[in-house]
């Protein structure tokens, strides 16, 4: 039988720096294009199948303004339009999810295993909200380009 794994050790970080405040996360590990190449006279439809896409991310939790390092730091990826090349989303204490660092994964010509950032998350959008008989929120919305990985 399988472990389960249990949400309440999960965590998102930049680097070696939690994200404070995160309580869920979600990754869409992407999709691939569908081209339909049926013609006249074909009794079923033919798919080629095209490039694959990145997928997509969302991290959510309570709004710390204060987190210079987690929440400010991806509030200013996303007002400054850059990527993210260490973001973390941790299942356990040790397992994560990451952009993929492999670049022979996408170039045959580079070495398997070259630890060069070939995926990168950009955050697409970030939506704060505050409720007078709540707690402030932050939720994150990004986009890989490229694949994720686990370690």
């Amino acid at each position: 039988m399988a472990n389960a794994w249990v949400g309440k050790d999960g965590k998102v970080s930049l680097g070696a720096s939690k994200v404070v405040g995160m309580g869920t996360w979600s990754i869409n590990l992407g999709s691939i294009d569908e081209f339909d190449a049926s013609e006249f006279g074909d009794d079923w439809e033919k798919i080629v199948f095209g490039m694959r896409r990145g997928g997509t991310i969302s991290f959510n939790g309570h709004f710390y303004p204060d987190d210079v390092t987690g929440q400010n730091a991806a509030m200013r990826a996303f007002v400054n339009n850059t990527d993210l090349t260490d973001i973390r989303f941790y299942w356990n204490s040790t397992q994560y999810w990451r952009p993929n660092r492999t670049a022979g994964y996408f170039n045959t010509q580079l070495t398997t295993g070259a630890n060069t950032p070939v995926s990168t998350v950009r955050i697409t959008s970030c939506d704060i909200n505050a409720d007078r008989s709540g707690i402030a929120s932050v939720n994150f919305s990004a986009k890989c380009s490229g694949s994720m990985a686990h370690n």
